[in-house]
């Protein structure tokens, strides 16, 4: 398909790409302002429901959301948009062989018959990718926010991933496949027995947590193996592989109460395991080309802020054996958030954004929110090298609703 044919068949999705792509600030702060108004009329005053607009609303999200103003606070709302419409689509379900069985297109007919869903007969590839692209963003800002589900996982959701994992159509179909797949891990993991605000039976009819962590280690090599060759280095594909390890690992983060199941050796064992997969997250994301940053996408910067979060939370974490200062030197914090900030400062000279007045390009904004994090934590390290450290002392626990996530994401909040 060409830009030509995008255009003229899917609108909406065009704008929302042309607005991505612009190099101007202050033009983008336009365009992404033109896209909400026009989004509202559409959804909310003229009721439509269409693949483009959630196309455009998948798009808005995965990029859109911190490029301009309002950033995290639109994240909930546009998701359940997007929801809404796969609902609305019958995206979720098998496309029905009649549609005049659609309910909604049934309960339309006989009262506002405008108002009646794009529904297919057929399934599109497009929709698979759109449901499963759905998916994968509504998982991660769930976990994110805190506040929200994720679209349900269905059994034809399930029909279109095998059926995308056998399409050829396009080489990122593969790629989505083993990314909603490892997201779906991810899932699983965040409903495992150490979260203790979503299990209120008995401690004791529960599996112990080292049964949960055989399983899921198991089910992560899994997903590692079924990668082909050609995609082993798919930066994509390993942003997403490695969170997940982390999120795993990092359990054993938790007070110690709630990790009793796990005896000392298999504790420092899956603390390192966390810290060679925060290590290798990072190695991957400061060897990107500074050109390619540009593509970095709203699931690798809440990636990039729960991997500074863990990093932090394994330099200063206090047990038996595990040595504070050999895990700093292994891999140092303040070095790492200056690397970026580093980087980032320089994506707009490189690929020739030019920010006008006080529209400042949002790369460098998010790498003086950078620095501005690596100096509160410089202090904050600083002052726990200084005290004998115990078990008693209350660290920072991984939330995603944290100061230094919340800000990672609203970094225009910080000039304002």
């Amino acid at each position: 398909m060409s830009a030509k044919d995008v255009k003229e068949q899917t609108p909406f999705l065009w704008r929302c790409i042309v607005a991505v792509q612009c190099k101007s600030p202050f033009r983008q702060s336009e365009l992404c302002l033109n896209i909400r108004e026009a989004a509202g009329k559409r959804l909310l005053v003229d009721c439509a429901k269409n693949l483009d607009l959630l196309q455009g609303v998948l798009v808005y999200l995965a990029w859109v959301t911190y490029l301009t103003q309002p950033q995290k606070s639109s994240l909930c709302m546009y998701t359940q948009i997007a929801i809404g419409l796969v609902f609305e689509l019958g995206l979720n379900k098998p496309a029905p062989p009649d549609l005049c069985m659609a309910t909604s297109n049934c309960n339309a007919v006989g009262h506002l018959p405008h108002l009646k869903a794009s529904l297919s007969t057929k399934r599109t590839m497009n929709e698979r990718r759109a449901v499963l692209g759905c998916f994968v963003l509504s998982s991660l800002i769930a976990q994110f926010l805190g506040r929200m589900d994720p679209l349900r996982w269905t059994p034809h959701m399930e029909e279109c991933l095998n059926i995308l994992s056998e399409s050829d159509e396009s080489p990122n179909d593969i790629v989505l496949v083993h990314i909603a797949r490892t997201r779906l891990l991810a899932d699983t993991i965040l409903q495992g027995p150490w979260n203790d605000n979503l299990h209120d039976t008995d401690i004791a009819s529960r599996a112990p947590a080292s049964f949960h962590m055989k399983a899921m280690q198991t089910q992560l090599q899994t997903l590692k193996s079924k990668i082909p060759v050609d995609l082993a280095d798919n930066r994509s594909i390993l942003f997403h592989l490695l969170h997940t390890e982390v999120s795993l690992y990092e359990t054993t983060l938790g007070k110690p109460g709630t990790n009793t199941e796990f005896t000392d050796p298999q504790r420092l064992d899956h603390l390192y395991a966390c810290l060679n997969a925060v290590k290798a997250f990072f190695d991957l994301l400061v060897n990107i080309p500074i050109a390619k940053l540009t593509s970095i996408a709203l699931p690798d910067l809440i990636y990039t802020s729960h991997c500074l979060v863990t990093l932090f939370r394994l330099s200063t974490f206090d047990h038996p054996g595990w040595d504070q200062a050999t895990i700093r030197s292994t891999l140092d914090l303040v070095t790492i958030t200056g690397q970026l900030a580093d980087r980032l400062n320089e994506v707009a000279q490189v690929v020739g954004i030019h920010s006008e007045g006080e529209h400042q390009d949002p790369y460098s904004r998010l790498g003086m929110t950078m620095l501005k994090i690596r100096g509160e934590w410089a202090s904050r390290l600083s002052d726990l090298e200084a005290v004998d450290m115990d078990t008693t002392l209350e660290l920072p626990v991984f939330n995603m609703n944290q100061w230094d996530l919340d800000s990672f994401l609203n970094w225009s909040e910080c000039f304002s």
